[in-house]
């Protein structure tokens, strides 16, 4: 029975490891900041905070909810439940006091606009270097 806890074992890590990456937070390269907390990326995706420390407006973009890239990124960078993400944007517009985010359709058209939109925070299934005229930014 001993022998059969190590590949389990591996296999869990395996899993683990694939689901935990959750791709790159990628900003508008006019967006100072070269790395931000954790709690302010949850505080910037909940609308909650609005503005850039230079005072620049954040300006949000997210996948569809239902797209497997959103859904991890929510659950592995965010810490929460991309259904408790969307109460969060819901109550804030049936109350009238904040929005939602800007929905794209793809990844390709998530950079294209966060390249092109000062102020833009967005997120990508995959880690960039240089690449796409965006800056990733740092999450501790």
């Amino acid at each position: 029975m001993k022998f059969l806890r190590v590949p389990f074992l591996l296999s869990i890590m395996l899993l683990a490891s694939v689901y935990v990456h959750a791709g790159s937070v990628v900003v508008n390269t006019g967006v100072n900041e070269i790395s931000i907390s954790r709690q302010f990326l949850l505080s910037a995706f909940a609308m909650r905070t609005k503005r850039w420390s230079d005072g620049t407006p954040i300006q949000v973009f997210v996948l569809p909810d239902e797209n497997p890239h959103h859904v991890r990124f929510v659950k592995s960078s965010l810490h929460i439940f991309p259904y408790q993400l969307r109460n969060i944007w819901d109550r804030a517009v049936f109350s009238g006091s904040g929005q939602s985010p800007h929905v794209v359709q793809s990844e390709e058209e998530m950079l294209e606009r966060i390249r092109t939109v000062k102020g833009a925070v967005g997120y990508t299934s995959k880690e960039l270097e240089g690449e796409h005229g965006v800056k990733q930014l740092k999450v501790y």
